[in-house]
């Protein structure tokens, strides 16, 4: 049976260069959402900001990578999730693994003579991955709250801030979401149940987007038929932002990753932050040479399983 085709016309062709372009320009970001990509478009004007163009968008995407018009790899799925196996063929391969990784990994905490304990909290996952990489080398964390938070996760937050307050140090939070009624109300309600219902004060939140300057400076694509006037959140939302809603996702992941940026470094004392960075880098040195001796004993010691070229005709 032949494989299906998708007839390309002339308006489609054209939409698969748009789209292209837009997949080309972030392919430092790669892989991308399905919705990171559509509010680029519509940035651009390429689109209009409705369903209708997000479902077409959703539609051409897969004939592109079936077609082999952008690599599958652009883009992922990360509402699904694939389990590792287990296994090695030998106890051989096994060692060798593992000495390949020996005292790999070691990395100073380079924020622990910091007076703040910060943490980064995102609204959603789709865009976890920016997240943890940007603030990865600030030894900070960063955690998809995932809209509305559990329980469990505040409880979780409130042992880490109260484990931080008594070290003498004070939390502080820095929050991404929405700008509609529910990215709003979301950290309300976070700061309410940790206050109100787990005791937990002390802790800082601070809104660092979207916010409605973010609109015109980075010239967001507004729905504000996105807000109903039946959600019980309505008046006090526009009485505060107005009538806009603009999705996290709308930001250009460059301009969102100096967000994040410019948001840490103006909380931390940098001058500390560099001075363990130093350390850090004298520390890992140290390690490789305890790593080297490490290895040169083994593979004397243990040549059948550590030595790759064990067994090999010395003539050859």
């Amino acid at each position: 049976m032949a494989r299906q085709k998708w007839a390309w016309t002339d308006l489609q062709e054209t939409r698969a260069s748009q789209v292209k372009e837009v997949v080309d320009g972030m392919k430092v970001y790669w892989p991308l959402t399905l919705r990171q990509i559509y509010y680029q478009l519509v940035v651009k004007g390429y689109i209009e900001n409705n369903k209708s163009s997000y479902n077409g968008l959703s539609k051409l995407l897969k004939w592109m990578r079936i077609d082999d018009r952008i690599p599958w790899r652009a883009l992922e799925d990360r509402s699904r999730r694939l389990g590792d196996k287990k296994g090695f063929h030998s106890m051989a391969e096994f060692c060798r693994r593992e000495l390949n990784w020996l005292f790999e990994g070691y990395e100073r905490c380079l924020i622990q003579s910091q007076l703040k304990y910060l943490e980064v909290w995102v609204e959603k996952d789709a865009l976890s991955r920016i997240f943890d990489k940007t603030v990865y080398p600030y030894c900070i964390r960063s955690s998809a709250v995932r809209g509305y938070s559990s329980v469990t996760f505040l409880a979780d937050y409130y042992g880490r801030a109260s484990k931080a307050i008594m070290q003498g140090k004070r939390p502080i939070v820095l929050y991404f979401g929405d700008l509609d009624p529910s990215g709003v109300q979301m950290l309300d309600a976070s700061i309410e149940t940790l206050e109100e219902e787990l005791d937990l004060y002390g802790v800082e939140f601070k809104r660092i987007g979207l916010n409605p300057e973010h609109i015109e400076k980075y010239n967001l694509p507004s729905d504000p038929h996105a807000i109903k006037m039946s959600d019980s959140r309505y008046a006090k939302y526009v009485k505060k932002y107005g009538p806009v809603a603009v999705e996290l996702d709308a930001l250009h992941p460059e301009d969102l990753q100096k967000m994040i940026h410019r948001a840490i470094r103006a909380e931390l004392d940098m001058s500390k932050y560099d001075d363990e960075k130093e350390t850090g880098e004298i520390e890992e040195m140290e390690i490789e040479d305890i790593r080297t001796a490490v290895i040169e004993f083994l593979e004397i010691k243990f040549p059948r399983y550590f030595d790759p070229y064990y067994g090999e005709d010395e003539d050859d």
